[in-house]
């Protein structure tokens, strides 16, 4: 959910046990399965509804962290 809510998503409404997200400009309504692990396609199915390629998607998922630029002792 953390990622449709980074693209301007809000939350709309639970039916069953998907939760329902909505964003202006949409054609439909983004349906995100309540399960702790979700499957490739269905995370993959979830961007494309949002507008996002599966590159845009993995930088969202795993972000890089940033190497820390001290100098050793």
């Amino acid at each position: 959910m953390a990622v449709c809510e980074s693209e301007r998503c809000v939350f709309d409404r639970e039916k069953g046990d998907h939760y329902i997200m909505i964003r202006p400009g949409l054609h439909r309504p983004v349906v995100i399965p309540k399960k702790a692990d979700l499957k490739e396609d269905i995370v993959l199915g979830v961007g494309r509804t949002i507008g996002l390629d599966r590159k845009q998607i993995e930088a969202k998922l795993n972000p890089k962290k940033k190497k820390s630029k001290t100098k050793p002792n």
